[in-house]
């Protein structure tokens, strides 16, 4: 059977990479042949994850962070063969999620099983731009934006903390409308959430099933620096909010309207610009899942 390893060779200073290919200079797997593929740049995996449609592995394993993972769920969207985690990046929510170890090589073993469960895609608009854990548009893509990468690879999510905190202090707040179901809500912030799991263990959805074949949607409406504030820390702990200015909805498709100016993040990357539809592909990608779950 054949294994290819597209890597990020930057994803966590390159460690999970040094790991993993110390484990294949040793391969105790004689059934599997494995090739490790690094990335060269921006986009460059979901190129190489495309290359492979001409003569598909057995199984495809991603070494990197959200974003890799993100570009290759792009590229193809409907991929002929299992795809595993190997977690590196520094968030690693979509690992999270499904309890996928953090330790490289604990997650290459699980890879091997190919236990898959299929999970619900998101997609931005009518282009190839596609999600598995959360798109978000205002201000956590302002926070996003924001982000210094060089930053985040010295210090991790503490990065996100000094991000969130002068996005805080400085975002402009700017409105847009959400449509949902033929609602309309006047919003500063929104999320179209596939998981429970967010950056740095934020609980805004915590009833998003990767697989229902529904997003649930977080609307924030207001410009209140310290009540958001707040609303971010009791997320941190675990305690989602209610109030009559937060709304959590649950649909397919749902439509965004307003400037171009504002902010749009998928799965912790820049993405596309309003106005933007939203919508999900149901149970279309296999993920390779630890066996107990």
């Amino acid at each position: 059977m054949n294994l290819v390893i597209i890597a990020n060779p930057t994803a966590g200073r390159g460690r999970a990479l040094k790991s993993v290919q110390s484990y294949v200079r040793r391969w105790p797997h004689p059934e599997w042949h494995v090739r490790i593929m690094t990335t060269r740049g921006r986009d460059h995996a979901g190129l190489l994850a495309h290359e492979l449609l001409g003569d598909p592995p057995d199984l495809l394993a991603i070494c990197g962070g959200d974003g890799t993972v993100n570009e290759i769920a792009s590229s193809i969207p409907n991929p002929p063969f299992p795809i595993a985690l190997i977690p590196a990046g520094t968030a690693n929510v979509l690992a999270r999620e499904l309890g996928i170890p953090l330790n490289s090589v604990r997650a290459l073993r699980i890879a091997l099983e190919r236990t898959v469960r299929k999970v619900d895609l998101g997609r931005l608009g009518e282009g190839m731009r596609r999600f598995l854990f959360v798109a978000g548009i205002g201000f956590d893509a302002h926070v996003v934006a924001s982000m210094k990468p060089e930053l985040k690879n010295i210090v991790g999510m503490a990065a996100y903390v000094a991000a969130t905190a002068a996005c805080l202090r400085s975002y402009s707040f700017p409105e847009f409308q959400v449509i949902v179901d033929g609602r309309t809500y006047t919003a500063t912030s929104c999320l179209a959430c596939n998981t429970t799991s967010y950056g740095g263990g934020l609980l805004f959805c915590p009833h998003a099933d990767m697989s229902d074949g529904l997003l649930d949607i977080l609307v924030i409406e207001g410009r209140r620096r310290l009540r958001l504030a707040r609303f971010l820390l009791n997320a941190w702990r675990g305690k989602p909010v209610t109030a009559d200015w937060i709304h959590r909805l649950r649909a397919r498709t749902l439509r965004i309207e307003g400037s171009a100016d504002v902010p749009v993040q998928a799965d912790g990357e820049l993405a596309g610009s309003l106005p933007l539809e939203i919508s999900l592909s149901n149970s279309s990608f296999p993920l390779v899942i630890p066996p107990k779950i």
